[in-house]
C-alpha cells in the first residue's frame, strides 16, 4: 500500500516531467482513438459494398477490350438466352437478376433529345404511307435496321432499378408488375399527350420483327442528368437520353420471341454466395459455352469508384497511425529514460533505507500506469468527440476528388449492344460513415495504451535496476 501511496505523492512532485509523459501519451491516445473508430467504421462500409458490388458478377462483351484487340464487330458473337438461364443455376450463386434493354423504334412519337435549355428534337418522319414515321440507318454490314429513337429497359426486379427512392419518383400511377406494363418519364408523358392508361407500340431498331404494345400503367419524376456523358449529348443519341426510357417488366421483354442476345444489350446480375468464388463461376460458365468475348468479373471500375473514397480514407488513417505510434514511442522512451535519470538520489535514498529493487521498480511502473490510466480515460472522450468531423472532412474531401474526375466520353455500339464509359456510370461514392467507439476498438486503445505504460515503466525499471545506493549518494555528495 506504502507503494501505490509513495507513488501517487510522487505525480504531485514531479510535476514537469509527468506533464510532459502524459502530453505525449494523451496526443497518442486521442490519434489511435480517432484512428482506429475511422478506420473500424470504414472497413465495415467497405465490407457492406464489397458484399453488394464484390459478389454481384456481370456477364457482357467488352466491346472496348476487344477493339484494344483489334476485333471487329465479325468477331462479335450471341448466344441463346436460354444459355443466360442455364449460367444462373449454378451452386455458387445465392441469386439472379435479369436486366435487358433494347433500342427500340418509336414511330412518329416526338422524343426527348436535348439537354435542358435546348429545343426539343423530334423523331424525323418519312413520308412512307405504308410506314409512317419509319426511318432507316445503315447497320455496318452493308444491311439496314430502324433509327432507334427511345430505349425499352427490362427487369426482373423493379426494386434493382437505379436511381428509384431517390432521384426518380412514381408521380402518377404504379410500379408495372404484369405483363405489357410500363412506366414513361414525365418528360416523354408530356410530349406525347400520354396518360396512365394509355397503350403505346413499339418495334425492335436492330432485330425489327419484336413488336410490343405496351400499357403505362404509371408515370415517373426523372431528375438523373439527361445523358451520361458529354459524348452522348453533343451527338444527341435520342435513346441514350434518359427521358426517353421506357421501363417494364423482363417477361414482357423476351415475350416477344428472343432466341439470342443479338439486338439486346443483357445485363443479368449474378449474386454469389462468396465474393472470393468469381473464378470458379467463369470456369463454370465458360464449359457451359460462354465466348471468350465476354467478360465475367464484378464491375471493378463501379466497385472503385463506389468504395474509393473510403478506401482512401482508411488508408490514410492507418498510415497516421502507425507513424504517431513509432514516434510517440521514441519521444516518450526519451522522456521516460530522462526522468529517471533525474530521480537517481531519490532512488539511492530509498535503495539505502533498504527497499528492495523491485519495490523501487514497481513505484516506477505504478507512475505510468496512473498517467496512462488518466490520459486512457481523456483520451477516449476526446477521441471520440473529434472522430466522426475529421472522418467526414478527410471523406468530404476525397469524394470530391472522385466527383471531379474526368468522366470517360468512350460509347460503342454493335448489334443492339453498347458500352458506355467504363462501367461506372450511375453510380456515385459513398460518402456517409458513422463513426462509434466498439467494444473490439476500446479493447485495442487499452491495450495501445497499456503498452505505452510497460513502455515509460520498463524502461524506467532498466535504468533503476543498474543505480548502486552508495555510489549514487557519492556522487550526490
Amino acid at each position: 500500500m506504502y507503494l501505490l501511496t509513495n507513488a501517487i505523492k510522487n505525480l504531485g512532485r514531479n510535476k514537469g516531467r509527468n506533464i510532459l509523459i502524459a502530453a505525449v501519451t494523451l496526443a497518442i491516445v486521442i490519434s489511435t482513438v480517432v484512428t482506429l473508430t475511422i478506420n473500424n467504421a470504414a472497413s465495415k462500409v467497405i465490407d457492406q459494398i464489397r458484399l453488394d458490388l464484390g459478389s454481384r458478377v456481370e456477364v457482357s462483351q467488352d466491346f472496348m477490350q476487344m477493339r484494344q484487340n483489334d476485333m471487329g464487330r465479325d468477331d462479335v458473337s450471341y448466344i441463346p438466352i436460354e444459355s443466360f438461364y442455364a449460367f444462373a443455376q449454378s451452386e455458387y450463386l445465392s441469386k439472379t437478376i435479369y436486366n435487358a434493354d433494347m433500342y427500340a423504334w418509336s414511330g412518329y412519337w416526338n422524343v426527348d433529345g436535348t439537354p435542358s435549355g435546348f429545343q426539343n428534337v423530334f423523331c424525323a418522319v418519312m413520308d412512307d404511307p405504308a410506314n409512317p414515321g419509319a426511318t432507316e440507318r445503315g447497320d455496318g454490314r452493308g444491311g439496314t435496321v430502324m433509327d432507334e429513337t427511345c430505349k425499352l429497359i427490362a427487369t426482373s426486379d423493379p426494386d434493382f432499378l437505379p436511381d428509384f427512392g431517390t432521384l426518380r419518383h412514381i408521380v402518377d400511377g404504379r410500379m408495372f408488375d404484369g405483363l405489357n406494363e410500363c412506366i414513361v418519364s414525365e418528360d416523354l408523358a408530356q410530349l406525347n399527350g400520354f396518360s396512365v392508361g394509355d397503350v403505346i407500340e413499339l418495334r425492335g431498331s436492330v432485330v425489327t420483327d419484336k413488336y410490343y404494345e405496351l400499357t403505362i400503367v404509371g408515370i415517373y419524376s426523372d431528375q438523373t442528368d439527361e445523358y451520361v456523358n458529354m459524348m452522348l449529348m453533343f451527338n444527341r443519341a435520342l435513346p441514350e437520353n434518359r427521358r426517353n426510357e421506357i421501363i417494364t417488366s423482363f417477361d414482357t421483354l423476351v415475350a416477344a420471341g428472343w432466341e439470342t442476345n443479338h439486338g439486346l444489350n443483357m445485363k443479368f446480375y449474378y449474386f454469389l454466395k462468396d465474393p472470393d468464388s468469381v473464378r470458379l463461376f467463369e470456369n463454370e460458365v465458360r464449359s457451359r459455352g460462354l465466348p471468350i468475348t465476354y467478360n465475367v468479373s464484378i464491375n471493378q471500375a463501379a466497385y472503385d469508384k463506389v468504395a474509393g473514397p473510403m478506401s482512401g480514407t482508411k488508408s490514410a488513417v492507418n498510415t497516421f497511425m502507425i507513424v504517431i505510434l513509432i514516434l510517440g514511442a521514441i519521444v516518450l522512451a526519451l522522456i521516460s529514460f530522462m526522468a529517471v535519470r533525474e530521480r537517481k538520489y531519490e532512488v539511492g535514498v530509498l535503495r539505502a533505507m533498504g527497499m528492495e529493487r523491485s519495490k523501487v521498480a514497481f513505484g516506477v511502473f505504478a507512475e505510468a500506469v496512473m498517467i496512462a490510466a488518466v490520459c486512457l480515460v481523456i483520451g477516449l472522450g476526446a477521441g471520440t468527440a473529434m472522430a466522426q468531423p475529421i472522418a467526414d472532412g478527410m471523406l468530404e474531401s476525397r469524394v470530391a476528388e472522385v466527383e471531379a474526375a474526368p468522366e470517360q466520353n468512350k460509347a460503342l455500339f454493335i448489334g443492339g449492344q453498347s458500352q458506355i464509359g467504363d462501367g461506372s456510370d450511375g453510380y456515385t461514392p459513398e460518402s456517409e460513415i458513422q463513426v462509434s467507439l466498439g467494444a473490439d476498438v476500446l479493447i485495442q486503445i487499452i491495450l495501445i495504451t497499456l503498452s505505452l505504460a510497460a513502455l515509460s515503466g520498463v524502461i524506467g525499471v532498466v535504468v533503476i535496476t543498474q543505480y548502486e545506493p552508495l555510489k549514487i549518494l557519492r556522487e550526490r555528495a
